[in-house]
């Protein structure tokens, strides 16, 4: 009898910054990001006797947080056993998003599988995420380039803002965020590049998160400015001097990104210090980091710069890339029975 099969490809979140940090204005968080096509998750479920997830390169921990998220969505949706193989992982705790899309990617997979039209939103309740920004939980329906708006403050929010501005893993499930900008990226080669940095998560993202929020109002204020007035218009626009300038005000002069960076080593520091020296136009880190995304129009000088920094141990690699401008697709075939 045939069986069906579902295989889904989802490209990978990058964050410029998350936004109103605050929560003064009666709503916390945002994020303006995007996805990318490199890396991009792909995973493939089938029906099976009994809930599995292939071991495989990459996986890790995850193997034990998918099987687990399965068991939920059967709980939560009906269902029947599924085997689960990974066939492109996403680098974990290194600013792609990983465990959200990850997480729900196979969801999607899974839905597909039993013929369920189920939304996005209820995947993210089951996976107990989407609870900080709205960018993979957004992205994954989109594509492109999207600014959400975050969400409205709970009662008591005021009193003790640090039970509430916390890390995604920490934040638990929330509402999805609304989208207030979704556009087309341009198609503007990316230059991605990963330093030796640290992957910040878990407790030490945690304790930062504690440490340094709530920032200022105005500096919310200010990277509200940056994102809604110059980040966003000049990617509608396709204004690429307007975008660099955006992003590098982001990543030199907004209060929390800076907290960010400066919470890294001294190789990623270095990477972000010196590329505009190296024909590099403008450059961000992802959330936490260490990934780093970049453009240029001196790509020769750019990467004769990044292989002298990988002979020295202060970059790992590189490697260009462009915005996925579509959301993440879900094939279903069947198979039949040998």
């Amino acid at each position: 009898m045939p069986q069906p099969v579902a295989t889904v490809s989802s490209p990978c979140r990058l964050s410029f910054t998350l936004i109103d940090l605050t929560g003064g204005s009666g709503r916390k968080n945002g994020m303006a990001s995007m996805v990318v096509e490199n890396p991009c998750f792909v995973c493939r479920v089938e029906p099976s006797a009994e809930m599995a997830v292939e071991d495989g390169p990459g996986l890790g921990e995850y193997r034990d947080i998918i099987l687990a998220y399965l068991m939920k969505l059967r709980a939560a949706l009906g269902g029947g056993a599924v085997r689960v193989r990974v066939e492109r992982p996403i680098p974990t705790h290194s600013g792609f998003g990983s465990k959200t899309n990850t997480l729900l990617s196979v969801g999607k997979a899974y839905a597909a599988v039993h013929g369920m039209a189920t939304p996005t939103d209820r995947l993210a309740e089951v996976a107990g995420r989407a609870g900080t920004s709205g960018g993979t939980v957004n992205l994954i329906d989109t594509g492109g380039f999207l600014v959400d708006g975050g969400h409205a403050t709970p009662p008591g929010f005021a009193q003790a803002p640090n039970a509430y501005l916390l890390p995604s893993r920490y934040a638990g499930p929330g509402r999805r965020p609304p989208i207030l900008i979704a556009k087309p990226f341009p198609d503007w080669p990316l230059l991605m590049i990963l330093p030796d940095g640290e992957h910040i998560h878990g407790q030490a993202e945690l304790d930062f998160f504690r440490d340094t929020l709530p920032i200022p109002a105005e500096e919310s204020h200010r990277t509200a400015h940056m994102v809604l007035m110059r980040l966003a218009p000049a990617v509608a626009e396709q204004d690429y001097g307007a975008f660099c300038n955006a992003l590098n005000a982001i990543t030199f002069e907004s209060h929390f990104k800076r907290r960010q960076i400066e919470l890294q080593n001294d190789r990623l520091q270095h990477v972000v210090a010196h590329a505009r020296d190296n024909g590099i136009d403008a450059i961000g880190m992802s959330s936490m980091g260490p990934v780093c995304f970049s453009v240029t129009q001196d790509p020769g000088r750019a990467t004769a710069w990044l292989d002298g920094l990988i002979g020295r141990g202060i970059v790992r690699r590189y490697w260009f890339t462009r915005v996925a401008n579509r959301p993440a697709t879900v094939d279903v075939h069947t198979l039949s029975e040998a």
